[in-house]
C-alpha cells in the first residue's frame, strides 16, 4: 500500500511539474474563455486565424470542451485546469460541454 501511494505522489509532483513548464505558456493573442459550472463565458468568442482559445475551469465541476463537429475534444478538466485549441482556419465553430447538458458555446474565427 506505501508503494502505491509514493508512486502516486511521484505522479502528482511530476504534473504539477509540467504545468509550469514552458509548454503552459501563454501565447500573444490568445484568447480566453472560462468553464464555470454550468455555463461557458463568453459564450460566443472570436478569434483571429492562427491564434489560441484557452479554456480555464473556474467552476467547481469537471468539465469537457468537445467541438460538435468532432474537430477537438479535450479530457476531463478539473478546477484551474485548462485546454487550448489554435485555430487554422476562418469559420464558426459551435461546441460543448460533454459532462452538461445546455452547456454551448461557439467560436468564430475572422481572417
Amino acid at each position: 500500500m506505501m508503494r502505491l501511494l509514493g508512486a502516486a505522489a511521484a505522479v502528482v509532483a511530476l504534473v504539477l511539474a509540467c504545468k509550469a513548464d514552458k509548454i503552459g505558456g501563454i501565447r500573444p493573442g490568445t484568447v480566453f474563455a472560462a468553464a464555470r459550472d454550468s455555463f461557458f463565458t463568453p459564450d460566443t468568442i472570436t478569434v483571429g486565424i492562427g491564434l489560441p482559445v484557452r479554456w480555464t475551469n473556474e467552476g467547481t465541476v469537471y468539465h469537457r470542451v468537445v467541438s460538435d463537429s468532432a474537430l477537438w475534444s479535450s479530457n476531463l478538466l478539473a478546477p484551474t485546469w485548462w485546454f487550448e485549441v489554435r485555430f487554422d482556419s476562418a469559420g464558426t465553430f459551435p461546441y460543448h460541454c460533454s459532462e452538461h447538458s445546455g452547456m454551448t458555446g461557439t467560436v468564430i474565427v475572422t481572417p
